[in-house]
C-alpha cells in the first residue's frame, strides 16, 4: 500500500516537473536542455519501476522483478549520463550512455538468473557505484544552477550511502536492519525520496536568484521582452513564457548574479543586449523575429514587483 502511494506521488511530481520546467525547453540544444530531457526519462523509468515493484509484491512473477530492477538501475544511470560532460560537440556522451545500458542489463540478468539474495546484492552494488559516480559528476558540473547542483549532489551522495549500507546488510540477512530500514518498504521509501529530491533539483533549474547586491545596481541592465502584449499575440502566451524562461536561464549562464526583472532579467554584463541576443541565437536556437523581441533599459527600482 505504501509503495503504491509512493508511485502515485512520483507520477504527480513527474507530471508537474515536466509541465513547469521541461516542456518550455524541449527545443533547447544546450547542456541544460539535454539534462532536463534525460532526467525526465529517468523519472518516467522510476515511476515504471515503482509500478512493477507493486506488481511483484502483489504476486507477480520473476518478469516483474527483472523489469523493475532494470528500470530502477537505468533511471539512476541516466542521471549520471545527464551530468556527464559529453565532449566533442555531442549532446550526450556515448561512453556514458553505453555504460548505463550495460549496468542496467547486468542488473536485469542477475535478477533473472541468480538467487534473490545474490541479485539484491548485485543491484545494491550497482546502485552504489552509479550514485557515487553521479554525485561526483554532479558536483563538478558547471552547467547546472548552483542550487540544483547542490540538491542533486546531496541526493546522489545520500542514496549511494544507503545502497552501500544495504549491500553490507545483505551479507547478514538476520540483522534487524534487513527487516526495517532495508526491508522492501524501507527501500521503497528511500527510492521515492531520492526521486522526489531529484524532482526538486529539476524544479530549482528555473528558480530566480533571490536578490542582487545593492552596490551592483548602478551597472546592471534589464534585458527583457519589450512589447509583451504584442509578443503574446504573435507567438502565444505559452511560447513567450518559454522564451522568458530561456532568457533568464541563459542570463544566469553568462552572469551568476543575474536577477529576474519585469518580463526579463537584470544582468551586470558589458554590452548585455548584444551578448544575450548572441547567446539566444547560438545556444538556444532563437529565430530572428524572436531575438528582435529583446530590448534593454534601466532595471526596476528595488521594492517594485517583478513578473
Amino acid at each position: 500500500m505504501l509503495l503504491s502511494i509512493g508511485v502515485v506521488v512520483m507520477c504527480v511530481g513527474l507530471a508537474a516537473g515536466i509541465i513547469r520546467v521541461v516542456l518550455p525547453r524541449l527545443s533547447s540544444p544546450t547542456p541544460l536542455g539535454v539534462f532536463l530531457r534525460l532526467v525526465s526519462v529517468s523519472g518516467a523509468l522510476s515511476v515504471g519501476a515503482g509500478a512493477m515493484y507493486v506488481v511483484r509484491f502483489s504476486g507477480g512473477g520473476t518478469g516483474a522483478l527483472v523489469t523493475a530492477d532494470t528500470a530502477m538501475v537505468l533511471a539512476s544511470a541516466l542521471v549520471c549520463v545527464a551530468v556527464w560532460p559529453p565532449g566533442n560537440g555531442r549532446s550526450v556522451s556515448p561512453i556514458a550512455f553505453a555504460s548505463a545500458l550495460c549496468l542496467a542489463a547486468l542488473t536485469g540478468l542477475s535478477s533473472a538468473l541468480l538467487p534473490l539474495a545474490t541479485s539484491l546484492a548485485v543491484k545494491a552494488g550497482v546502485l552504489t557505484l552509479v550514485s557515487a559516480a553521479g554525485a561526483v559528476l554532479t558536483l563538478r558540473n558547471r552547467e547546472l544552477p548552483r542550487a540544483s547542483m547542490c540538491v542533486l549532489g546531496a541526493t546522489m551522495c545520500t542514496y549511494g550511502a544507503y545502497s552501500a549500507l544495504r549491500l553490507v546488510v545483505a551479507a547478514t540477512p538476520e540483522s534487524p536492519l534487513s527487516r526495517s530500514v532495508f526491508s522492501p518498504t524501507g527501500t521503497g521509501i528511500a527510492a521515492v525520496a531520492a526521486m522526489l529530491m531529484t524532482g526538486v533539483a529539476v524544479g530549482l533549474v528555473g528558480r530566480p536568484v533571490a536578490h542582487a547586491e545593492v552596490r551592483d545596481d548602478h551597472r546592471r541592465i534589464l534585458v527583457s521582452i519589450g512589447d509583451w502584449r504584442l509578443a503574446t499575440a504573435a507567438f502565444g502566451t505559452d511560447r513567450v513564457l518559454g522564451l522568458l524562461l530561456e532568457l533568464r536561464l541563459a542570463a544566469r549562464e553568462l552572469d551568476s548574479s543575474a536577477v529576474d526583472g519585469v518580463h526579463g532579467v537584470e544582468v551586470a554584463l558589458p554590452d548585455a543586449l548584444a551578448a544575450l541576443r548572441e547567446r539566444m541565437r547560438m545556444a538556444y536556437g532563437w529565430r530572428p523575429e524572436e531575438i528582435e523581441l529583446l530590448i534593454d533599459r534601466s532595471p526596476t527600482p528595488r521594492g517594485l514587483p517583478r513578473y
